[in-house]
């Protein structure tokens, strides 16, 4: 007899029994999990919740990481996930509220991505002040996951609280614009360039928000990034120019988006009183090439290259 054998027979009077001689509830099987994990499998809800409530945690962590909290999350399990608010109580003071996964997400992390604010509501007063800067292997905080996630209103209150998230990187250089540009989540970006995000700065690969834009072939993003006036001429990981990279990749209606910005900027110059600025953009054009033969007689270059 063992917990896991209880658990597969949906007996609460059998763990009862069974904890009272001394059994640990959170004992691992051979495969590194915990009896609540066969409780779910069993679908035993009754059984899940007398175990929480006879001392079983739900965080408790696997041999490889994880817990069946994590398991809960991953497979949509609505009415343990519902269950598990009904006894907060109980297991809010679990050590291991901050235990991970393989991926080095806390179940904050996790509740973030699983995207559902009310969920969120329930769990956040839980998150102490140093764990807002608790990374998973991405080097995400949750600050930094949130944007990832296009889930950045869950923490409005906490921005609020905590401007310093602003400053937060991930583990190659990227902040939050960075991390929403890339992902195209342009009412993120929207926000971020509203409240100050330094709009030229560059990850550790050194790629800018426009760069990583063009990356992803965020067309939305791209066009809020040159209205804000992002420089055009950008070059990107390896040294590679945006519209080499958008070449290569085949972002057809990016280069457009980006053609068409250039050909707006180009009648912004005063080509006689301005050289300096216009020798720029022939320094570039020349490099790297993005425009035929018809496109610089449409930008009035054709006296230039």
């Amino acid at each position: 007899m063992s917990f896991i054998d209880i658990a597969k027979s949906g007996s609460t009077k059998e763990w009862e029994l069974y904890q009272a001689e001394g059994n640990d509830p959170n004992e691992w099987d051979q495969y590194g999990t915990t009896p609540l994990t066969w409780i779910v499998k069993m679908d035993a809800l009754e059984l899940f919740q007398f175990a929480i409530k006879q001392g079983a945690d739900p965080f408790f962590p696997y041999r490889t990481g994880g817990s069946v909290f994590f398991d809960l999350l991953s497979q949509n399990k609505t009415k343990f996930l519902e269950s598990m608010v009904s006894l907060k109580e109980i297991w809010k003071s679990s050590k291991h509220l901050l235990s991970k996964n393989k991926e080095g997400n806390t179940i904050f992390h996790e509740l973030i991505q699983f995207s559902d604010l009310d969920l969120w509501k329930s769990f956040e007063d839980l998150i102490q002040p140093s764990d807002w800067e608790i990374r998973n292997e991405e080097g995400h905080t949750l600050f930094l996951e949130a944007v990832a996630t296009g889930n950045m209103g869950f923490l409005s209150d906490a921005l609020d609280a905590h401007p310093d998230f602003l400053k937060q990187k991930d583990k190659d250089g990227k902040n939050a614009l960075h991390i929403a540009a890339e992902r195209n989540i342009s009412e993120d970006v929207e926000y971020l360039l509203n409240i100050g995000l330094p709009l030229e700065e560059k990850d550790l690969l050194g790629n800018n928000a426009l760069f990583l834009a063009a990356s992803g072939d965020g067309a939305e993003t791209i066009e809020i990034l040159l209205g804000a006036g992002a420089d055009l001429l950008v070059y990107g990981e390896n040294g590679e120019s945006i519209t080499r990279m958008m070449d290569r990749e085949k972002y057809s209606f990016s280069m457009k988006l980006w053609k068409k910005e250039l050909y707006k900027r180009l009648k912004e110059i005063d080509f006689e009183a301005d050289k300096t600025n216009l020798e720029r953009y022939l320094k570039y054009l020349k490099a790297e090439k993005p425009l035929m033969e018809a496109e610089i007689a449409q930008a009035k270059l054709l006296d230039y290259l």
